[in-house]
């Protein structure tokens, strides 16, 4: 069996609000992505059997994908599938470049929102979902790209928090 993917990140908010920040579009299309990328949010159902779907843009370059929700516990836990897709929403393989050619087709994706006193410890965990040793291992092998880019987007939304806290402070009488 290959190790999970596991990233953590202390976030400035609480967990009932780190998990609005995965709940609502509005909200998701102000952070989701990497640095340097923009987001179009094409559909989201935020329920069980729901889906979320986005391209990913930065110039020409486009990158579909979605999730596909499992469970929702809020403000706990979310679960749900991650899937690359093609502008429709069908799961697709992954590009060959640069995922390679055994990327696996989903991976089982789990987020916990956990209280850290007065802020969030995010918790990602992933894994491929029943997928081939060739994928599993390949996975496996690409965790640290997977961290840079994650690390990425949640600082992008660690950002975003600040922005919406000092907009609350501003509205203050």
């Amino acid at each position: 069996m290959h190790s999970p993917l596991e990233i953590t990140q202390i976030l400035p908010a609480s967990p009932a609000l780190v998990f609005e920040m995965f709940s609502s579009k509005e909200h998701l299309a102000n952070w989701w992505g990497p640095e340097g990328m923009g987001i179009e949010v094409k559909t989201f159902d935020f329920q069980p059997e729901g889906t979320f779907h986005y391209v990913l843009k930065a110039g020409s370059f486009e990158m579909w994908g979605k999730f596909t929700y499992l469970e929702i516990d809020a403000p706990n836990r979310i679960a749900l599938l991650n899937a690359f897709s093609n502008p429709e929403g069908e799961t697709i393989n992954a590009p060959a470049v640069p995922f390679g050619a055994d990327w696996p087709l989903e991976m089982w994706t789990e987020y916990r929102f956990i209280p850290e006193g007065d802020q969030c410890l995010l918790r990602l965990t992933s894994h491929p979902h029943q997928a081939s040793d060739a994928s599993q291992k390949l996975f496996t092998q690409n965790h640290g790209n997977m961290k840079q880019g994650f690390k990425s987007t949640f600082d992008k939304l660690e950002s975003y928090l600040k922005v919406l806290r000092s907009d609350e402070v501003s509205k203050k009488p």
